[in-house]
């Protein structure tokens, strides 16, 4: 994605994300995700100038099956809306990393993510809602795809159909794979042409000129052909997750034909780049020098090894800064390393927990709840006056249509508020704060997912010099960056007990604190 693009937007311009998991799930459940949202833009002050929705597209398994997600990332380029809309936490995506990683490309490019049914204060203490209501959702995601994974294991037992569709096969009559004749002839041609000295390239274009689909029912790529070409399954082995069963099935493609293949693809295999490196204090670490934007970067040593750095954008674009870069993994295991031991320790973590806690319910005090109740009230009295006009015989050929869409509108409302309550029901405490918390904590900070939450959580900026790091945190609130004067005026000096020197608090009121670390 492009970075730091600001929108041109009118401000409050939105677009709706809806999603489902299951093709097994009622689509009305799109349908409810997307009213409660509209009735969210309206209350809200929002206008929604689009609807994206994935149906039975699952928030935890490959993103990129997601379309209308991913086409939604990439429309925020155009800056035509400032804030996605979503029903709650778990749609926009049950993969903490994967939401994490989509949640800051929409924020380089001014672009918030809110939520319809779920009441999520602002700053930190936002954050850390946010982050408990993800693990929560994932945790639920996992557990639920445990139960599925161990029936789905004692099919794979049997080799049984567990649900991976693949060209060339059909679930038979005994539950077992069956060769689908005409998409078997598929198979085999892909196999030959290629062995032929074809490329996997020209194979998809001709299949697409025939007019051929993937089982997905999308057009065949060069990587659609060349996952085929590695494909076990054709020479009859039995594949599900680490089961493999030779024979488990009825082969497709003779082993001399599979070899072959395989031979071919080594002779044109090319290398694959590793993926993008992430920079996780992107838009959060600034050249102590001159205040100029910290930047991924990277350099090759003699012996051929890559190495990361952050450096400063005004040296980078020669506007006569001097700092020197600063290795990656040195100045992201600083941050958290400071989080981890002086932030989420002790008397901190009490604050932070009672300011989450008393943010939260102030923000329960402004939801749409009785909204919502009185205008199931109205609307069930509309109700009673037409079944009344009914009962004295008053009729006319719109009774019928306007009954059905008020009976419709209650319905509907029932449902939001239900959902609500249930959202209410379960209130962040102190305790499930605290306990998130030391969970946070105790990870290994070398996990990235555990080390961009820390990040994106609690650092407000971070100011870097050659021999030592002013760091402001956001102990429970604040998005507003603090300025590089502010942090030089009022952060505490650099000495040689740092470990042991407390923050300085700066602006009481959005209690950042500011910590001073030798590098």
């Amino acid at each position: 994605m492009k970075k730091n693009v600001k929108p041109s937007c009118n401000p409050k311009t939105a677009v709706a994300y809806a999603r489902y998991s299951s093709a097994g799930q009622r689509d009305v459940s799109i349908e409810q995700q997307l009213k409660d949202i509209r009735a969210y833009a309206k209350r809200e002050g929002y206008t929604i100038v689009h609807e994206y929705a994935d149906h039975a597209k699952s928030g935890f398994k490959n993103p990129s099956a997601r379309i209308a997600f991913n086409t939604m990332l990439k429309e925020a380029e155009n800056g035509s809306f400032d804030t996605v809309i979503v029903w709650k936490v778990d749609r926009f995506g049950r993969d903490r990393e994967a939401a994490a990683i989509s949640k800051g490309a929409l924020r380089k490019l001014g672009v918030s993510v809110v939520y319809a049914m779920e009441s999520i204060p602002a700053g930190a203490a936002g954050v850390i809602t946010e982050g408990m209501l993800e693990a929560i959702a994932e945790w639920y995601s996992r557990n639920l795809s445990e139960n599925i994974t161990r029936g789905m294991s004692d099919n794979a037992s049997k080799c049984l159909y567990n649900g991976t569709r693949v060209l060339g096969y059909h679930r038979g009559e005994d539950g077992k794979y069956a060769i689908t004749k005409d998409e078997a002839s598929v198979v085999r041609s892909i196999f030959e042409r290629y062995c032929d000295g074809y490329s996997a390239a020209t194979i998809a274009g001709e299949l697409n000129a025939f007019g051929l689909k993937t089982p997905r029912n999308t057009p065949f790529s060069a990587q659609t052909v060349l996952r085929i070409l590695s494909n076990e399954r054709y020479l009859g082995t039995y594949i599900w997750g680490s089961v493999r069963v030779p024979g488990g099935m009825p082969a497709i493609i003779n082993p001399d034909e599979w070899e072959k293949a395989q031979i071919m693809k080594e002779k044109s295999a090319r290398h694959i780049e590793d993926s993008p490196v992430d920079f996780l204090l992107t838009g959060k670490a600034f050249c102590g020098l001159c205040g100029e934007g910290m930047v991924g970067d990277s350099g090759t040593s003699k012996s051929g090894e890559r190495h990361y750095y952050y450096t400063c954008h005004g040296r980078k674009a020669k506007k006569g800064c001097k700092k020197i870069s600063v290795r990656k993994e040195q100045l992201e295991s600083l941050v958290v390393d400071l989080i981890i031991n002086r932030v989420l320790t002790g008397e901190v973590t009490e604050k932070i927990a009672n300011a989450v806690v008393a943010a939260e319910l102030e923000q329960v005090k402004s939801s749409p709840l009785a909204a919502m109740e009185a205008e199931l009230i109205a609307v069930n009295k509309k109700i009673d006056n037409i079944n009344d006009a009914i009962a004295e015989g008053i009729w006319n050929s719109s009774t019928s249509v306007k009954l059905k869409s008020l009976e419709d509108t209650a319905e509907s409302l029932k449902i939001s508020i239900e959902e609500m309550k249930f959202s209410q029901s379960q209130l962040i405490t102190k305790e499930r704060v605290l306990f998130f918390l030391e969970q946070m904590a105790a990870y290994d900070p070398a996990d990235p997912v555990r080390r961009r939450q820390l990040i994106d959580t609690f650092v407000n900026a971070v100011y870097v010099f050659d021999d030592h790091l002013h760091i402001a945190i956001n102990c429970v609130e604040g998005n507003t960056r603090i300025p590089l004067t502010d942090v030089v005026s009022n952060a505490p000096p650099c000495s040689s007990n740092d470990a042991d020197a407390p923050p300085v608090v700066v602006y009481p009121n959005t209690r950042i604190a500011i910590y001073t670390i030798a590098v």
